[in-house]
């Protein structure tokens, strides 16, 4: 059975808005998931070296998610970011720079939203309820 993931409408609509707020750069962000894999929080994220093919999370925004999320309970889960000119799908860059296969990797493109889990530069795409 494929594996699915739930996004709730409110997380997908707040990393939208950040995607926007960022573009022509590419945004970035984390997300968070209980227990259960439920995704509870997404934490958009400065990318500090703005670029529109590539994004770099602050580190102290990084250990404030990893702080506020554990405080809940939560772990952090994976990683989101937009392709502000292109589709909703893992670039190159992605592949190289994806370094925790049991992460998520969320892209917001000019196709919408999609998630794929990517481990050892293998893709595979993660239905999106």
């Amino acid at each position: 059975m494929p594996e699915t993931l739930h996004l709730p409408d409110q997380i997908r609509t707040a990393i939208l808005v950040h995607a926007g707020n960022c573009a022509p750069d590419e945004c970035c962000g984390l997300i968070a998931s209980d227990a259960s894999g439920a995704v509870r929080f997404a934490y958009p994220m400065t990318n500090v070296n703005p670029s529109p093919v590539t994004y770099t999370i602050d580190p102290d925004e990084h250990f404030a998610a990893l702080d506020h999320a554990e405080s809940l309970g939560w772990t952090l889960a994976g990683v989101f970011h937009s392709h502000p000119h292109g589709p909703a799908e893992p670039s190159m860059i992605d592949l190289q720079s994806a370094l925790d296969p049991e992460w998520v990797y969320l892209i917001a493109g000019s196709d919408g939203v999609r998630v794929f889990r990517i481990r050892d530069k293998k893709v595979s795409e993660i239905g999106l309820i």
